[in-house]
Formats: structure tokens, C-alpha cells, sequence
């Protein structure tokens, strides 16, 4: 797919290559929308009282479009993008103290299924908030995975070795068990 105005194409894979960033709104707000399940779901987990879902979420658009020229394609824009909302929150968590032990979820917002009975309902605001109470990194691991991203694209996304990530997942599915 060719957007116009730029040097850039998907190929099958979904993979972006890029040879400069986005030069308008209109193109940078289209690569946004494509990828606002991403964003957003970590700024669903992330955000929190002194931290905002929308001000997290602009942070996050900011850091997309000043990273954006340091894209090289050597993964997919998605990847990418996961990685820099992640680490756009878990940079504000960081530079916000004291920090909060917990982290405000409005359930309202969340996209869950019309099809979805009310026990699943209550099964994935019970996973959620679970999750909530993991460590930053922890929740990270666990989205992707829980998105079914492979080992090596979880290690790709985040910087980590793969024998570490799959020590944290075992870690963090007992944690989750212990406290179900």
C-alpha cells in the first residue's frame, strides 16, 4: 500500500519501510489510527491518577513522532510502536513520585464484545485487574503475550533476552494463578 506523499510501503508481513518520517498530519494520523489498539492498550494499563488515559496517550503520539526518523524497518511499525508507547509509559510512571501503587482503569472505555456473556465480562475484569497489580514490566510481558506476539517478537519489542522473557512469563502466569 503506497501512501501518498511518502516513501513508504507494507508489504505482506505488515512490516513498514521507511525512509523518512511522515511530513504532514493527515499521514502521521493515518500510521496513529492503525495502530490505536496498540496505544491504547497500553494506555489502559499504564495510566493512572496523576498520569491520565489522554495526557499518557499524547505523550505517546509526541514520542511516536520524534522517534519516527529513527525507524530503520527492521521490524514491524507495529513492534515499533508498541515498544515506544511502552516505554513513553513507563518513562512517566517513572519520572511521576511518589508512584502509586495502583493503576485507575475505567472499564467503561475498554472494547469488550457485545457477543461477550456477562461471566466472560466478569472473567476479563477480574484478568485486568490482576493485571493492574503486576510490576510495569511484568504487565508489559503479559499484554504481548496475552496479544499472542511470539517470544522472540516479545524479546524484540521490549530489549530483553529470550530465556528471560520466558522465565518472566512463567513467573508471571503462577503470580496470576496464586491470586486467582
Amino acid at each position: 500500500m503506497k501512501l501518498s506523499g511518502l516513501n513508504m510501503h507494507l508489504t505482506k508481513q505488515n512490516k513498514l519501510n521507511m525512509k523518512s518520517p511522515p511530513i504532514n498530519e493527515r499521514e502521521f494520523a493515518s500510521l496513529i489510527q492503525e495502530n490505536s489498539r496498540i496505544i491504547n492498550k497500553v494506555c489502559y494499563f499504564y495510566a493512572t491518577d496523576k498520569m491520565p488515559f489522554g495526557d499518557l496517550r499524547q505523550e505517546i503520539y509526541v514520542n511516536i513522532w520524534l522517534g519516527l526518523s529513527q525507524f530503520r524497518g527492521d521490524s514491524k511499525i507495529s513492534t515499533w510502536i508498541y515498544r515506544v508507547a511502552v516505554n513513553s509509559a513507563l518513562m512517566t510512571i517513572r519520572s511521576s513520585k511518589p508512584r502509586p501503587d495502583t493503576v485507575s482503569l475505567d472499564f467503561g472505555l475498554l472494547d469488550v464484545s457485545t457477543e461477550v456473556d456477562d461471566a466472560q465480562r466478569e472473567n476479563l475484569q477480574t484478568l485486568q485487574s490482576l493485571i493492574n497489580r503486576l510490576e510495569d514490566i511484568e504487565k508489559a510481558i503479559i499484554l504481548l503475550w496475552l496479544d499472542e506476539y511470539t517470544y522472540d517478537e516479545i524479546t524484540e519489542t521490549l530489549g530483553m533476552k529470550r530465556n528471560t522473557v520466558a522465565v518472566k512469563i512463567h513467573r508471571i502466569k503462577e503470580k496470576l494463578s496464586k491470586q486467582i
